[in-house]
Order: C-alpha cells, then sequence, then structure tokens
C-alpha cells in the first residue's frame, strides 16, 4: 500500500535523480537502494508523527534517451512518471535520462524496467534484448497532435556555396552519434538516396553526442559547415528565443500535411514507448492502460509538450531504413550465413536454372559435335531456327489462350498488356485499358488502405497474393484470387508488374448462398422454438395483461365516486405502467429473437446473452417445475459474436435439458449453466448441465448429426445448427455424459483480445 508519506517519496528521487544525471559512475541499482535507504529514513519521522508505518517499494526506472540533454529530459518526463505512479497503485515510477550507449548497457544489466527512445534505437533494443513496444508517443507540435517525426539537414542561410544537399559534398558536417536515429540515421538514408556518402564524399563526419541543441550552435559559429537533428529541435530552440529559424537553410526541404514543419528526410513514427522482456507483464499492462487513457489535460501531458499515446505503430519502415543501411539487426546482412537463409528459394531456383542451362549447353555440344560431321549443316541449322520460332509461338499462343486474366503495367502502374481472358471476363478491351491504371476496375468493395497496402507490397519488390473485387464494364461485379509479380532489369531496378488472376466468382457465389441457406435455417429454428414456448410466454404475459385489466377498472369505480382520491388514482396509474413496461420487454425479447437479418458479429458479453436466455426459458422452466441456477465467472472476457445466434445455441441446450428432465421422478429437476475462460486455449467456455436420462455413447457419436432426434416428434436440426453457428464463430460444442444422471452440453468461443467485462 502507498503510504500518506507519497509525496515526500517522489520529492526525494526527484532529487536523487537531478543527482544521477551528473553522477553517471554510480550503479543505478545502488543508487536507488541508498535513495530508498534515506527515504525510509523520512519515512519513520513522518510515520510517527502520524502514527503510521509506510511501506516502501522499489522504484520502477524508465529509460529516456537524452536527445536534448539529461536535465531537459528530466524537466520534461518527470511529470509523466508522476501521472503513472498516481494511476498505478503500489509502485513508484522514475526518470533515467540516459545516452544510446549508457541505455544499451543499462538494460543488457536489467537495470531498467521500461524505456522510451527513438524508433531507430528501439528497433535495435528489440533485436537485441527483445523490449517490446507498448504504446507511440502522439507529440503535441503547433497545437496540432502529431505521431510523425523526421529530421532537418541545414546549414547558415548566409552560406551562398551550399544551396542544395548535392553541395554538401566535400563540406563539413556534425551530427549526433553513428547510432542517433534522428540525430544522424534519417539524414544518412537520404543522403545516400541521393547518391552522397557522408563517410566518403564530406570533408569532415564529426560527432558530437547529445544534446542536438549544441549542434545548431557549431553551425550557426562557422564550426561545420552542416548539421542535422530533428526537425522540431529547431523550431523549439526558436521558440526559446536563443536562435532565429531565418539564421538557417534547410536543405532537401520537404512538405506534408501530416507534419507542422519543414524537414529533409521521410517521415517515421514517433518515439515507442516499450517493456524490458524481464519486466512483469501484468505491470506493464496496467501502464499501458493508464498510457492510453491519459487525457490532454494532464499535467504529464502539458508539461511533457504531447497529448498522449496511440497504440503501437508500425515501425516497418524504420526497419526498412537499417536493411539498406546495413546497420542495427541487419549489419550482417551482407554476410553469407545470411545471405543463404534470407535467399535460400532463389538459390534453389537459380541452382535449378543453372543446371538445366548446363545440361542444355552439353546438349548443344553434342548435337553441334554431330552437326560438324553432317553435310546438312546449314539445312539444320534452318530447322533448329524454325523450331525456336515455333517453341516461341507455342509460348505466345500459350500467353494467349490461358483461362487466367493476364496484365502487364509498366513501373508506375500504367497497363501495358491485357490478354483474351481479361478482355472476356471484364468486358474492357486492349485499347480501352492501354495507358490506364487498374482502378478503371475498382469496384468500391475494398477501401483504400487496401489498395494501399498493394501498392506498398509490390513497390518494395515483394509479391502479392490475394482477393480482388473488380467491376466489370457492365457493372457486375468479378472475384479474382491475384497475384501480381515486380518484373526488375539487369540493374535490379523495378521495369514492370505482372498481374495474374484466377475467375472464383462463381465459387464465392456458392459460398454466399450456402451462408444464406444457413441463415435461414438457424431462422427458421428460431421461429420453431419461440411456437414451441408459446404457451408458456402466452401464460407469463397473461399475468401483466391481467393486472392491467384489474387496475384500469379499479381507476373507472374510484372516477365514478363523487369524491374519489386523485393518489389513488395516481398509484394505479403507476401500477399499469409497470405492467405494461413489463409485457412490452416480454414482446421485445420475442421480437428480438426470432427476428431475421445479416449475421452482426460485434464485442459482446456471454454472460448477458446466458442471462438474456435463461429469462425467455423462465417461463418454461417454472411451468415444467425445473430449478435454473447460474454459476457465471464474474470477469470474463468480451466475445466477438453474433448475439442472436449464440442465444438460440444457449436456448436449444436449455429446453433440450428442459426435455431431457420431463418424467424425471428419481432426483430433483435442476439446471446449472457454468461459464469460465479457460487460458490454456484462451477461449470463453460454456457448460449447461441436466440431471435427465441422460443419453447412451451410441446416441453422442450421432448427436449432432442433421436429422438426428432422440425424440420421437423431433426433426433433429437443433444441434446440428447449433454446431454450425459455434463453428462458424471459431468455437466448438460437445456432449459429455455425467457420471450420476444426465448430459452436460459445452461449447467455446474465441476471446477479443484486450477487453474484459465485469459482471
Amino acid at each position: 500500500m502507498i503510504s500518506k508519506s507519497l509525496p515526500i517519496t517522489f520529492t526525494i528521487i526527484k532529487i536523487v535523480n537531478i543527482i544521477c544525471v551528473v553522477g553517471h559512475n554510480i550503479s543505478m541499482r545502488k543508487f536507488y537502494f541508498l535513495t530508498l535507504l534515506f527515504a525510509s529514513i523520512c519515512f519513520q519521522k513522518v510515520a510517527s508523527a502520524e502514527g503510521t508505518q509506510p511501506v516502501i517499494e522499489e522504484p520502477v526506472v524508465i529509460g529516456v534517451l537524452a536527445y536534448r540533454g539529461a536535465a531537459k529530459t528530466q524537466q520534461r518526463w518527470a511529470p509523466t512518471a508522476k501521472y503513472l505512479s498516481s494511476k498505478i497503485k503500489d509502485y513508484y515510477f522514475v526518470i533515467k535520462p540516459l545516452d544510446h550507449k549508457a541505455m544499451r548497457e543499462a538494460i543488457e544489466r536489467k537495470q531498467l524496467d521500461f524505456v522510451l527512445t527513438n524508433p531507430g534505437h528501439y528497433v535495435d533494443l528489440e533485436e537485441s534484448f527483445g523490449i517490446t513496444r507498448l504504446a507511440t508517443l502522439k507529440n503535441l507540435r503547433v497545437r496540432r497532435g502529431v505521431k510523425q517525426f523526421a529530421a532537418v539537414i541545414f546549414t547558415l542561410a548566409q552560406n551562398k556555396k551550399i544551396q542544395s544537399l548535392a553541395d554538401v559534398k566535400g563540406k563539413s558536417m556534425m551530427a549526433v552519434s553513428r547510432n542517433a536515429f534522428g540525430g544522424f540515421q534519417m539524414a544518412w538514408y537520404e543522403m545516400i538516396s541521393q547518391g552522397i556518402d557522408p563517410f566518403s564524399d564530406l570533408d569532415k563526419l564529426v560527432f558530437n553526442g547529445l544534446p542536438q541543441d549544441n549542434i545548431v550552435y557549431a553551425v550557426r559559429e562557422g564550426e561545420v559547415d552542416v548539421g542535422t537533428v530533428r526537425a522540431d529541435v529547431l523550431y523549439r530552440m526558436a521558440a526559446q528565443e536563443v536562435i532565429r529559424l531565418g539564421e538557417f537553410r534547410i536543405l532537401n526541404t520537404k512538405f506534408n500535411p501530416l507534419y507542422p514543419f519543414k524537414h529533409s528526410t521521410k517521415l517515421y513514427p514517433e518515439w515507442p514507448f516499450a517493456k524490458a522482456q524481464h519486466t512483469d507483464d501484468a505491470l506493464a499492462k496496467k501502464l499501458t492502460i493508464a498510457l492510453l487513457s491519459m487525457k490532454s489535460t494532464e499535467a504529464a501531458a502539458i508539461k511533457g509538450s504531447y497529448i498522449g499515446w496511440n497504440v503501437p505503430a508500425d515501425y516497418r519502415a524504420v526497419h526498412d531504413l537499417y536493411f539498406d543501411l546495413k546497420i542495427g539487426p541487419y549489419r550482417h546482412h551482407d554476410t553469407f550465413d545470411f545471405f543463404v537463409s534470407r535467399y535460400s528459394n532463389y538459390i534453389i531456383f537459380v541452382i535449378g536454372i543453372i543446371s538445366v542451362l548446363i545440361l542444355t549447353i552439353i546438349v548443344l555440344i553434342v548435337f553441334k559435335f554431330k552437326l560438324s560431321n553432317s553435310r546438312n549443316l546449314h539445312k539444320n541449322e534452318i530447322l533448329a531456327h524454325k523450331k525456336t520460332l515455333a517453341e516461341l509461338s507455342k509460348l505466345s499462343k500459350a500467353l494467349e489462350q490461358t483461362d487466367e486474366t493476364i496484365i502487364i503495367t509498366d513501373d508506375e502502374g500504367l497497363i501495358e498488356y491485357v490478354n483474351p481472358a481479361f478482355e472476356r471476363l471484364t468486358g474492357f478491351s486492349l485499347v480501352e485499358t492501354v495507358g490506364f491504371t487498374p482502378s478503371i476496375l475498382k469496384s468500391e468493395e475494398h477501401d483504400i488502405s487496401f489498395y494501399k497496402n498493394v501498392w506498398r507490397t509490390i513497390s518494395s519488390g515483394r509479391v502479392y497474393q490475394g482477393i480482388f473485387i473488380n467491376r466489370c464494364s457492365d457493372g457486375s461485379l468479378l472475384y479474382e484470387d491475384k497475384t501480381i509479380t515486380p518484373l526488375r532489369d539487369d540493374k535490379g531496378k523495378i521495369v514492370h508488374y505482372i498481374a495474374t488472376g484466377k475467375d472464383i466468382t462463381e465459387q464465392k457465389i456458392t459460398a454466399k448462398q450456402h451462408d444464406d441457406h444457413q441463415q435461414q435455417l438457424a431462422h427458421v429454428s428460431r421461429v420453431s422454438m419461440m411456437g414451441e414456448m408459446a404457451s408458456s410466454i402466452a401464460h407469463e404475459l397473461n399475468q401483466p395483461l391481467a393486472a392491467i385489466a384489474n387496475y384500469a377498472q379499479g381507476c373507472v369505480r374510484r372516477m365514478s365516486a363523487p369524491n374519489y382520491n386523485p393518489i389513488q388514482i395516481i398509484s394505479a396509474l403507476e401500477n399499469i405502467s409497470v405492467q405494461s413496461k413489463r409485457s412490452g420487454d416480454i414482446i421485445k425479447r420475442m421480437r428480438d429473437f426470432v427476428r431475421k437479418g445479416e449475421p452482426n458479429r460485434a464485442s459482446t458479453d456471454i454472460n448477458a446473452i446466458i442471462q438474456d436466455s435463461v429469462q425467455l426459458a423462465n417461463f418454461d422452466a417454472r411451468k415444467r417445475g425445473v430449478y435454473v441456477h447460474l454459476q457465471l465467472q464474474k470477469v470474463m472476457p468480451l466475445v466477438l459474436a453474433d448475439e442472436i445466434q449464440i442465444e438460440q445455441v444457449v436456448l436449444n441446450l436449455i429446453r433440450n435439458a428442459f426435455e431431457a428432465m420431463d418424467g424425471n421422478s428419481w432426483t430433483r429437476k435442476e439446471l446449472i449453466i457454468h461459464s469460465w475462460y479457460n487460458q490454456q486455449i484462451d477461449m470463453a467456455e460454456v457448460a449447461v448441465w441436466d440431471t435427465g436420462h441422460g443419453i447412451s455413447s451410441e446416441q453422442r457419436d450421432n448427436l449432432f448429426d442433421a436429422f438426428f432426434s432422440t425424440k420421437p416428434e423431433g426433426m433433429g436440426m437443433g444441434l446440428s445448427i447449433s454446431r454450425s453457428i459455434v463453428e462458424s464463430h471459431g468455437g466448438h460444442l460437445s456432449a459429455n455424459i455425467n457420471q450420476v444422471n444426465g448430459t452436460t452440453f459445452r461449447f467455446s468461443l474465441p476471446v477479443v483480445k484486450t477487453e474484459v467485462q465485469y459482471a
């Protein structure tokens, strides 16, 4: 428990953290031990005065990359540590400013519990030490929330010799370090992409370390010609009036509506908040919830110049940068072992091609040797030439006559060729498509993110395979299983894309018809079930209707009296309203249960579904004399399900149990419904247990077959439909014979990640 002396603890730890900025040589764990020892003495004084004994926990250490210096880092992030301490009971959070090397050493020694650093440093630490990102920072820049950042490459505005990025060759440049993502690597990648190697093409490359502010001062004072820092560093320093933006010229200037500052490089996702591998998962989960629920009005967000945190971003662009620069986890990607492991499939393919070529060469040598002894050498050469032409013609005919659609585009996606199968299936001719992009087939069935993902995949040189829903020239839909392959020239540059597509429209239509048929069967089953329960529900509905009639007649009698009391009339009318609502609730549950519509799966509470099903079945339970008891786990994860379909499954199992207990004279008629979360299989499970006559082993094997029933008048469709519903949700339905009497039906449903419902 956190004592009343908690503010003193934070004050002491804050003082110690400031001292830590100067004393890096002292072991972190020893230093915090001395801190807590000192704090405990202070606590004892406070506790003796207040009559309480505080409990001191070891602080949770958050390592932060101090790219603008330790003091500014502590000033910016200490309120965030205080916020987390207030949100997570029994834990104290402290900030530890570190540079790249010190943070790496601290993680290796397990001296840090959490890490806040730039995305490049995170990717390297993730590969080396298995840290895991929990959230991504959403910075506050120019009154806007910014989830990405970039770097600037800049020089003095008065330096006329450097007007563009190409002019930095032969000049001096200053950066933070070779391992600094925003302080060098982003600029390095941009320079390499424009044919400039900072390690060989510059007169001098100086790594000055943190903070980045010193690089700005060095350029201003003329110590170096060019510098690179995070783009927002220039604007922060200008806002603090320590520099003027007009003093500098930004090279390779870029603009992006998602980022408020001029910049020189690509945009990359903001800093991730990550947990160390040894950090407790439960604590990490609490911290993630606290970060994601932080409001922009929190003191921590205001003092930290950010507006909150997002779910972890996609850092694939950072991996691409590291891969191309051969740094971080990809520093050895050009070694033989890496090459073999990464390109094993291509190597096997190349070896196969080489083997075929060698065999072909041998055959040609032998063939040429024979031709040299032949008087018909010239004639045979002509025949061989004709044979080659025939093979080419055969390949051309295969391309023209294949049933699969083929599209060939240039590197910009403009169509250069379509085959007859494409023309036949889409209705668009070659003349109508050449010079256009494949977007002429766009059907609005895919959102823009789908097409962005396709283009991102193939433009990066990877093969894309997936299902496309295109629109033909006559407006009809065409479903295709499509593969798009980039084609490269001898230099490795992508020059064309070839897309092949197989028509699967008929299969899709057949699958939809099957799904519609299953939905119709389920609807018929629900209507049939409600019909069987009609008498019990009618009896239940008759009670509030009779009460309404009695209260209404009473109102008439009282109002007919000469001096009636209005208060009594109001009381009777209120009772009529209550009974009317009760009747309406019964009718609404019936109407919702039997309605027909498209499946609508959403995150839902399985316990609520069970309780609604029991309310519908309670009418029948009282009529049959069955005792219904619920044993539902209090805390259950949400499931992704169609509420009506799952309610149909539960209600069908309940009614089967009722019918199995009819005529039960040897024991009490009892129905128990359990729910629990099975962590081993990550499923929510439900069991329906009864004291009926039970089933045999032979009946159990055939129980879920269509048209199999243990009841003379039964159709045998209820359990078959129930199993189909459960399996379509990704779960499983089974039956077990109880040891004493009765049967237990049990089904499972996949849970929704990160969501938990409290009963």
